[in-house]
């Protein structure tokens, strides 16, 4: 009932597209989210490089190990305080949209940044301003969505400007388009002291919002010192069957992405959590 997926960058060995392709099916894998910023960061170090040959080459490499893309992303500060430097980041992201169907992926992710120049946690990020800044670029960028048929992927965390299950929700109801998507990772929404509340904190995700959700994050944790750390799923304190229940029962074959589980701990995740 859920459609396992990783990060390309949670392959620590893989260096082209090929041995991506490889080590994702070694790993019993088939959908990957693709950050090529990440993964393969000399083919798109100059948004000019990102054309539908690439995203093409990509596609067919990939298909031939019964691998693809899920989820394309283009994590950016999209509300940078630089309006200058902003829109060199929004540009990147639109072209990214615009060449997504060549990666074959139905979307494109990002978080939502910080109104510092560096992504850190302040509490500027929690202000209505730094929230309808947000918005604004959203709607924008949801256009894009809306003229090349690809979903907006927006990632929340606790640091960001959409940091809570009710900004969330304002957020759809201010952006009403189908091509808003969220990217729904509980873990970024949880801390020291409400994480034992994960599983009706995903209820209540899914009951606010849960036509808006189009891809699931699985990211377990440990609390140490008073911080959420993540680790390899079923090595942590996430309640992963539980989780999965709810989210096989809202939204059957989503896309579920093993965050930060890495190399040789895939197969056994999925493997595991497969069964349930």
């Amino acid at each position: 009932m859920w459609q396992f997926t990783i990060r390309g960058h949670d392959l620590s060995q893989a260096s082209s597209i090929e041995e991506l392709a490889r080590s994702a099916k070694k790993y019993g894998v088939h959908h990957l989210q693709l950050a090529m910023g990440m993964s393969f960061p000399d083919l798109v170090d100059k948004p000019s490089k990102l054309n539908p040959g690439l995203g093409r080459y990509i596609k067919q490499t990939l298909g031939e190990y019964d691998v693809d893309v899920a989820i394309l992303s283009c994590y950016i500060n999209m509300i940078h305080p630089d309006r200058e430097e902003r829109e060199k980041l929004l540009e990147k992201f639109e072209l990214f949209v615009q060449n997504a169907k060549e990666f074959g992926a139905a979307m494109v992710a990002s978080e939502t940044g910080c109104v510092l120049p560096q992504i850190q946690y302040t509490e500027k990020n929690f202000t209505e301003e730094a929230f309808e800044d947000m918005v604004c670029v959203i709607q924008r960028l949801v256009k894009k969505g809306e003229e090349q048929g690809v979903i907006i992927g927006i990632e929340p965390g606790l640091n960001h400007p959409l940091h809570s299950l009710e900004k969330i929700k304002r957020l759809v109801e201010k952006v009403n388009s189908p091509y808003l998507g969220i990217i729904f990772d509980p873990t970024n929404l949880i801390n020291s002291d409400n994480y034992l509340d994960q599983v009706k904190l995903v209820k209540q995700g899914f009951k606010m919002f849960g036509d808006k959700i189009c891809a699931f994050h699985l990211k377990d944790f440990i609390v140490n010192n008073e911080k959420i750390v993540p680790v390899n799923v079923l090595e942590g304190q996430m309640k992963v069957k539980e989780v999965l229940q709810i989210v096989a029962e809202y939204k059957p074959y989503c896309f579920v992405v093993l965050e930060e589980t890495k190399d040789y701990a895939i197969k056994k995740s999925i493997e595991h959590c497969i069964k349930y």
